[in-house]
């Protein structure tokens, strides 16, 4: 399973830290401007939660798109560190779309979003409702089109641990395989698992 590393442009955005986001292998990483010499409490909650996985980065010197900079460096830094990493760098301007496009020509996975609740780790960690786990499924599973679970016993061990982190109990686990087959996005024969209908469009 890939590291989730996470960096927010807290100069640029102050996204809710949602509590799903103490998960194994996340990382966490906030670049603090020059002049935020106060941070909220929901934050340093968050970072203080996940311990020695999150770190502030305090910009010292105010400069033109100097936080970017920071952001860019500690990217090139960890994935040369990292063998198998994801970076999420939350924003909502665009000043960050052509290190995007670069890291993604080099085979580095990168996304922007503007929250933490649009990641899809997180997304399908926060899914509390039956309908919205059904729905994260369905985007986990279509994220795996030609490696998906072929049988029962996987797909049920694929989603306790890696898709939901564990996080959802043997029944909730049941009721979800069976939200699954009665939208018809999985069909159970014996053992076997096949996928049907939408999830191969």
């Amino acid at each position: 399973m890939k590291t989730q590393v996470i960096l927010v442009d807290w100069e640029n955005v102050q996204p809710e830290l949602l509590p799903a986001l103490d998960l194994e292998g996340t990382k966490l990483l906030v670049f603090i401007g020059p002049h935020q010499t106060k941070l909220p409490f929901p934050l340093v909650e968050a970072v203080q939660k996940l311990g020695e996985r999150a770190q502030y980065v305090k910009v010292s010197k105010q400069g033109k798109d100097a936080l970017d900079m920071h952001i860019a460096f500690h990217v090139g830094r960890l994935s040369v560190q990292m063998a198998d990493v994801y970076f999420h760098i939350i924003a909502k301007d665009t000043d960050y779309d052509p290190l995007i496009t670069h890291l993604k020509d080099q085979k580095i996975g990168a996304a922007k979003w503007p929250d933490l609740a649009s990641i899809p780790v997180l997304k399908r960690a926060s899914a509390k409702t039956l309908k919205e786990q059904i729905e994260a499924t369905k985007e986990w599973l279509h994220e795996r089109k030609v490696n998906r679970p072929k049988t029962l016993k996987t797909l049920t061990n694929s989603l306790k641990t890696s898709a939901f982190a564990g996080r959802l109990t043997d029944e909730e686990i049941g009721a979800l395989l069976e939200g699954l087959k009665d939208r018809q996005l999985i069909v159970i024969q014996g053992q076997k698992i096949e996928y049907p209908g939408e999830l191969n469009t």
